[in-house]
This record gives structure tokens, sequence and C-alpha cells, in this order.
């Protein structure tokens, strides 16, 4: 039970703070919504990793169970979505790189200027970093939760779609999370974080659904005679 303490205390510290600020570009930049949904299953388990410090283990293991329930949902959705419009998807222009659309038609602005975007996020947090004073919540997790934060709050803004502002709202909610997890270690406030969770990624989900439905085309005659 020592040596499983002290792997998770490593691990909080640390190799979860890096991680996190590697995995949130990674949402923010790609319009593959496999790797998207990926990258926010990682986020979730290094979150609640992180939380191992602020509060009582279970509640740190079911708060990753949720990030992963969120995901699913997700998951199932756009699964969904992708099936159905298979047939009708033309290849958006621009070379792809692992998921990544190289073109400016990446998005609502393209990938350039999300880059550019992600740049100028990067060195705000490097700004930050250099006249941090921590006082309550430690100076590591402060800069995970702003640069969480400050990725979902691009990503809200930079996206049109909802299965890709979904990740962005959840990555919002985890910086807001990790970072009232240092002042805050109440059951209920934790309770309230993964139910708001939960609703968000299927109010998202709601919304998908709706809108691939919307975009669906109607059958032609020569469809429904064949279906008939």
């Amino acid at each position: 039970m020592d040596t499983l303490s002290d792997f998770l205390t490593f691990m909080s510290a640390g190799p979860a703070i890096i991680g996190l600020i590697l995995v949130a570009p990674i949402i923010f930049l790609t319009a593959d919504w496999r790797l998207s949904l990926s990258a926010l299953l990682v986020q979730s388990i290094l979150v609640g990793t992180i939380l191992f410090r602020f509060v009582r283990p279970e509640v740190a293991v079911v708060k990753i169970l949720v990030g992963v329930l969120a995901m699913l949902i997700l998951y199932l959705t756009a699964r969904r979505i992708h099936e159905t419009r298979a047939a009708q998807t033309r290849p958006a222009p621009g070379g792809r790189l692992r998921g990544l659309q190289l073109g400016w038609g990446a998005g609502p602005l393209g990938l350039p200027l999300r880059f550019l975007a992600f740049l100028l996020a990067a060195l705000a947090l490097f700004r930050l970093y250099q006249s941090l004073r921590p006082t309550i919540i430690p100076g590591d997790v402060v800069i995970a939760a702003c640069w969480l934060g400050g990725m979902g709050l691009l990503g809200l803004v930079l996206s049109g779609e909802p299965l890709r502002v979904a990740p962005a709202a959840l990555t919002l909610l985890s910086a807001f999370d990790l970072a009232y997890a240092g002042l805050e270690q109440d059951l209920a406030v934790v309770g309230l974080f993964g139910a708001l969770t939960l609703l968000a990624a299927l109010a998202f989900s709601y919304l998908a659904a709706v809108e691939g439905l919307a975009n669906e085309p109607a059958p032609t005659p020569d469809d429904e005679e064949a279906g008939s």
C-alpha cells in the first residue's frame, strides 16, 4: 500500500502536470474526433491522478470514472454520426497528418490560426509561470489549471460543431475542478463537478445527434423504391 501511495504521489506531481500540458493542445488542434476523444480520455485520467493530492483516493477514482463515462457518451454519438455520414463525406481540402487537417478549412478558422492561438496561449502561460507566487494552491497545479482553462476557452471560441465544442467545454470544467480542488475538498463540490461533467457530455451529445439528423440528406424516390 505504501508503494502504491508513493507511486501515486510521484505521478500526481511532475508526470501528470507535463502530461496535461502535452494533451490539452491535441484536443484543441485536432479535427479528428477519434484523436480528440482519446486525448480527452487521457486528460481525464491525468486530472484524476492530480486530484489524489487533494481528495481521498476513492473520490479521485470516481472522478476518473466520470471522465471515462463522459468520453464514452461522446464517442458513441460521434461514431453513430460518422457511420451515418460515411457515404456522403467528402475529403476536406488540404492534407492530413494523423488527424490534423493541414488546410485552411480545418474548422471555422483553420489549423494555422488555431496554431497561432496556441502559441499566444503558451507565451501567456510562460509569462504567468515567471510571475507566479503560489499561496494556497501549489504552483504546478495553478499552471496546469490555467493551461487547461486557456485551451478550453480557445476551443469554445474557435469551434463550431458540437463534437468539437464538447471536448473544449469538458477541458474548461476540468480546469475549474483542478483549481477548486486545492481550495475546497468538500465531497458535495466534488460531486457537483462530476454531475456537471456528465450533464455537459449528455447535452453536447444530444446537440451533435440533432445536428447530424438535420444534415442527413433526405431519401430520394429511387432510394424509397429500392427500400420497398
